[in-house]
């Protein structure tokens, strides 16, 4: 059949097969890597994208970050929470603060316990649960102290039961008392 044709029919009829043929070497070789590289190109855009974003933040972020730092500072020497830096410091600081307001009281501190720390928008909430001994009028002083104290101080779930301690016989007749309470205080959150 390809006898039959001319010789510029055959020219054209090897054109054609030569372009089919550079057509198909161009799309197993060549496509592969232009698409490859498209798609490179278009992650490459996205992160110079999303650099140029990251140091727009970062440049807004080195002017705010004094201000931050004042808040912060502002925030940790207000006197209304408690100061220490860790949870557990916090806690043997408001045992601490537990006993001395019982003591110029004159009740007694039976036992104090740790209760686990919890984070509150922004804060640490240390608490303690507390058994707290003396009579009516100290105990009620107590806690008047420890909710009207600088730091922050909140008294909850309180129960009192008499104690099963007597005084001696000719004393006031006064009996003792046992409370038991969760005492929560506040520190900022360490960031």
């Amino acid at each position: 059949m390809i006898s039959r044709l001319g010789n510029s029919q055959k020219r054209g009829l090897a054109r054609v097969l030569l372009a089919v043929a550079v057509g198909l070497v161009f799309s197993i070789t060549a496509l592969p890597v232009w698409l490859a590289n498209a798609a490179r190109q278009d992650t490459l855009d996205a992160l110079h994208e999303r650099l140029l974003r990251y140091e727009l933040i970062a440049a807004r972020d080195g002017e705010l970050l004094p201000q931050y730092r004042a808040l912060k500072q502002a925030q940790m020497s207000a006197g209304n929470y408690l100061k220490s830096n860790t949870v557990a410091v916090a806690g043997a600081e408001l045992q601490r603060m537990t006993k001395a307001v019982a003591t110029v009281n004159g009740a007694q501190v039976v036992s104090t316990q740790i209760l686990p720390a919890a984070n509150e928008d922004g804060f640490a909430r240390i608490a303690l649960k507390v058994r707290l001994r003396g009579e009516l009028p100290t105990i009620l002083r107590s806690f008047y102290d420890m909710e009207t104290d600088d730091v922050f101080m909140f008294l909850d779930s309180i129960s009192l039961r008499e104690s099963n301690i007597r005084r001696r016989p000719g004393q006031l007749e006064l009996h003792l008392m046992d409370a038991e309470f969760e005492l929560v205080a506040y520190m900022p959150e360490i960031s």
